[in-house]
């Protein structure tokens, strides 16, 4: 009886240290805080952006706990098929939702807000990182500094709950919305356009229409049209003199050249038209700026797949815009490369930016993503699409000689 009793103890002992190893090994694994957002109200069924329901929320930031009420819609447009939505959310204070409820999460006070779901991007990472390598160049060459992210978007990890359930791990953005751009909606010179379709109007070869380029800032009026007309004539039809003499009277230079430059560096095949975002805040002269990021360092649009980076650069003169730059501006693009790869879209400092984000995500975060949204009957992270932070390294060793020698090339002309 006393060997049974001494036996037990040593068991129970050996129990109280697993389980205590396991609780430090826990600890360790899920070191990271994230924000929680837990939207309290029926949002199944959303298919359509027309589709706008009124919800309460609680949101928990780490310091404390704010509740209120919210509208909220689907987001995207491709990605309105996938199973895993994407939401915009206004913030209120009212249940009827007439008193808006400004949260400062980094960006000053706003209650618009846009939380991605990165259904295509397993790491969470694409579009935030390489949206803030973008602002990271604008600053550099004082491009849209008013801006609170110099016109790109920028997010940070949140898990979202629905009712206190476990619905995703997100990231928590900077919506398409006039406050991007630190613009008065009321002015009727500040319009921000984006490019929705895959159209030779998206495209620079033809004039424009509000069917092709919304209207994300400002009016769809005869102004707006005729602002954008102007822009585009001079594109489609002005002579390589006088393109090259007058460009900086129709599009600033220092964003052209970045939006090029960075594009072609990150690969990024689905923002040559479509997602293209053009802004004025006098009517005349037009920014370039980027938006919606998932699909880049070689990466196809469902993440499903690469597309072939091994044969070569993109190519960006399907875009008659940027098929006259390099033409008339081969010596300045070739310029904007060397600057841009020497130091932030250098190798080393995009692999930096992308692990300091991965580490803001809690593993745990990550395996609770899986367990939600995986597919298999063993739950596994090759269940979900896109491709791990390894792959941005092997595009990088890849396209690297690729865009040496395109840009070495223009640098000759």
């Amino acid at each position: 009886m006393k060997h049974r009793r001494v036996l037990r103890k040593v068991l129970l002992g050996a129990v109280a240290v697993v389980l205590l190893a396991g609780a430090l090994f826990l600890a360790a694994w899920n070191n990271t805080a994230i924000h929680k957002l837990d939207l309290i109200g029926d949002i199944s069924g959303m298919e359509s952006k027309e589709d706008e329901r009124v919800i309460s929320f609680q949101y928990d930031n780490g310091a404390g706990i704010l509740t209120g009420y919210a509208k909220i819609k689907i987001q995207g447009t491709s990605s309105l098929a996938y199973e895993k939505k994407n939401y915009t959310i206004k913030f209120y204070s009212d249940p009827d939702c007439e008193d808006k409820l400004p949260i400062d999460v980094g960006w000053g006070k706003q209650n618009k807000y846009c939380m991605k779901a990165n259904w295509i991007d397993r790491t969470q990472a694409r579009n935030v990182v390489t949206a803030n390598l973008a602002a990271q160049a604008q600053e550099q060459y004082g491009v849209l500094t008013q801006a609170p992210n110099n016109g790109a978007i920028d997010g940070f990890p949140v898990e979202i709950y629905s009712n206190g359930q476990f619905l995703g791990l997100y990231t928590w953005n900077i919506p398409k919305d006039a406050w991007q751009f630190a613009m008065d909606e009321d002015n009727p010179e500040h319009i921000v356009l984006c490019g929705e379709m895959w159209e030779p109007a998206n495209l620079f070869q033809e004039m424009p229409g509000f069917d092709t380029w919304s209207v994300e800032v400002g009016e769809a009026s005869e102004e707006t049209k005729a602002s954008m007309d102007r822009l585009f004539d001079f594109v489609i039809n002005s002579s390589d003199a006088e393109f090259r003499e007058h460009f900086g009277e129709y599009l600033d230079m220092d964003a052209a050249l970045n939006y090029y430059v960075i594009a072609d560096v990150a690969y990024l095949h689905d923002n040559l038209g479509k997602n293209m975002l053009l802004a004025t805040y006098d009517g005349t002269i037009w920014y370039l700026s980027l938006y919606d990021l998932d699909t880049c360092w070689g990466t196809t649009t469902n993440g499903l797949g690469l597309v072939e980076y091994t044969e070569g650069s993109l190519d960006l003169s399907v875009n008659h815009l940027f098929e006259r730059m390099e033409q008339c501006f081969p010596e300045e693009l070739a310029q904007r490369y060397t600057e841009l790869r020497a130091g932030v879209f250098s190798d080393e400092h995009i692999l930096e930016a992308f692990r300091a984000f991965q580490g803001e995500i809690p593993k745990m975060s990550f395996a609770k993503e899986i367990l939600r949204w995986g597919t298999g009957l063993v739950r596994r992270r090759a269940d979900l699409p896109g491709y791990e932070y390894s792959q941005i390294e092997d595009y990088l060793e890849t396209m690297g000689p690729a865009l040496d020698a395109k840009y070495a090339a223009l640098a000759d002309k």
